[in-house]
């Protein structure tokens, strides 16, 4: 799918009218709307055409949204299928969770506000035509694979490893932008849209330079200049850079990638480069460590912010979680001064004690193991707001094996994957403490140790209504009653 191609949406309701305020509103989009006014043309018309987006009333005379909502999940072919509901009716929670486990990714109550409705079928319109680039260009990349080695044995064990690592890639990818929507915070909605679109830009570049180099690594000089090229405008001579030629690993270059996107951001809003006399000045070294120096001077006063932000929980949260490493933020009155270290490549960093990862006692304790930052923050947050206390979140294995070992735990998410090393050993330990967990992965069943055929297995980009449900369906009813 190029990106100029028109993707199909399907707009459900037995009112006339409401069809037409909901085409007014989503025009702007430039996609084909597709309108109908039962559920049983709307099925008609699923059989006829891929569809990206389904926004269907909740109550309808033939089918309700309800039921509309479990057939279209019946069909393999719409089993990803985004499926936002609108309802002018009070729901209960008990409805909620109910057209969730439909399969329902959204509800817009009515009177609907035209800048929410567009923005979110605009962000599902997104994913799916990402989502379809990635699996042409994963058809492409097995295709070369099986045109270049069908005459060796071997052939087909190599396509398949590399289909597995594409599409683990791709939805990983999906599980990191689900984090971005999610986390991002913002006074209205044109400033909620901005934001997500430019750390979303800021990952592709990452991703871009990554590609151009076969995913071997990124030219850190090359990434800085990338990421600062917006912001040089007629003052380049404003920002200066400076240091030695090195080669970031793939994860490395997307956690810097990001924490230059959020210094940026922040420095061009309320920082030096906010005014025509600011200076930025960006130094590095490679010995031992990596070490960023981030240095403004020249514009406004600048003094810490009483909450911390997206950014800087971020870039926290990635250099110290994932990589080992530090952000320091001295805000001093002539400008922000941010020191970055990390390993270049990933550390074999000593394992953080178990009283540093726990959280206070309090309801069901939920272990969380993911080495994504974004994705574990996303994860965390939506657990708290469902009354779980998390203890951790930990990326590392030796982590959590300690933390399973010190602490009472009622549940665990474990990520299959962390960095290369299975979380296994980790199950086998909650496993023999009769404690139910559930895996989460970018990567198909075959990885799966079959000693845990049983667990439930969350493909990403998780969503936390289908966590919820895997957790009433674990073995400890005491849990699951608690979940449900």
């Amino acid at each position: 799918m190029a990106p100029e191609d028109k993707v199909n949406i399907l707009l459900v309701d037995d009112q006339p009218a409401k069809l037409l305020s909901y085409e007014v509103i989503l025009r702007d989009l430039r996609e084909n709307l597709v309108k109908v006014t039962s559920g049983r043309e709307a099925l008609d018309q699923l059989l006829k055409m891929d569809v990206a987006v389904v926004l269907m009333d909740v109550s309808m005379p033939d089918l309700d949204g309800f039921q509309l909502a479990a057939m279209i999940r019946d069909h393999p072919r719409f089993k990803d299928t985004a499926i936002i509901f609108v309802s002018a009716i009070h729901l209960s929670e008990s409805d909620y969770v109910r057209g969730y486990e439909m399969g329902a990714v959204d509800y817009v109550p009515v009177p609907v506000v035209p800048e929410i409705l567009r923005a979110k079928v605009k962000v599902f319109v997104d994913l799916y035509r990402k989502t379809r680039q990635l699996e042409a260009l994963n058809n492409e990349l097995e295709a070369r694979v099986a045109e270049r080695t069908a005459e060796v044995k071997t052939s087909m064990e190599r396509q398949t490893i590399l289909a597995r690592e594409v599409d683990h890639r791709a939805k990983n990818a999906l599980a990191v932008v689900q984090s971005i929507v999610r986390l991002t915070r913002a006074a209205d909605m044109k400033n909620y849209v901005s934001a997500v679109e430019g750390r979303i830009t800021a990952l592709a570049r990452a991703h871009t330079l990554l590609s151009d180099a076969r995913w071997e690594g990124a030219h850190l000089a090359r990434l800085v200049d990338e990421e600062l090229a917006p912001y040089r405008g007629e003052w380049g001579e404003r920002i200066t850079t400076a240091g030695p030629d090195t080669v970031l690993q793939p994860a490395s270059a997307q956690a810097i990638a990001l924490a230059l996107h959020e210094l940026a951001t922040n420095a061009a809003k309320h920082g030096a480069l906010s005014t025509s006399s600011g200076q930025l000045h960006l130094t590095w070294e490679v010995e031992p460590n990596l070490t960023i120096r981030w240095r403004e001077s020249g514009g406004p006063r600048t003094e810490a912010p009483a909450v911390q932000g997206f950014g800087t929980r971020v870039i926290a949260a990635t250099l110290g979680g994932q990589f080992g490493g530090s952000a320091k933020f001295d805000w001093r009155p002539e400008g922000l001064e941010c020191t970055l270290t990390m390993s270049a490549g990933r550390p074999d960093a000593q394992p953080s004690s178990p009283e540093s990862l726990a959280r206070a006692s309090g309801g069901v304790r939920v272990l969380l193991v993911e080495d994504e930052p974004l994705v574990s923050m996303m994860m965390e947050e939506a657990l708290a707001k469902l009354g779980y206390e998390v203890v951790g979140p930990c990326s590392r294995l030796a982590d959590a094996l300690q933390l399973i070992r010190h602490e009472k735990l009622g549940a665990a998410i474990l990520d299959v994957n962390l960095g290369g090393e299975f979380v296994f050993p980790a199950a086998d330990l909650l496993a023999r403490a009769e404690v139910p967990f559930v895996f989460i992965t970018g990567y198909g069943p075959e990885r799966i140790d079959p000693r845990f055929a049983n667990v439930p297995v969350l493909q990403k980009p998780v969503q936390v209504e289908a966590l919820r449900t895997a957790f009433a369906r674990t073995s400890l009813h005491e849990v699951g009653a608690s979940l449900s």
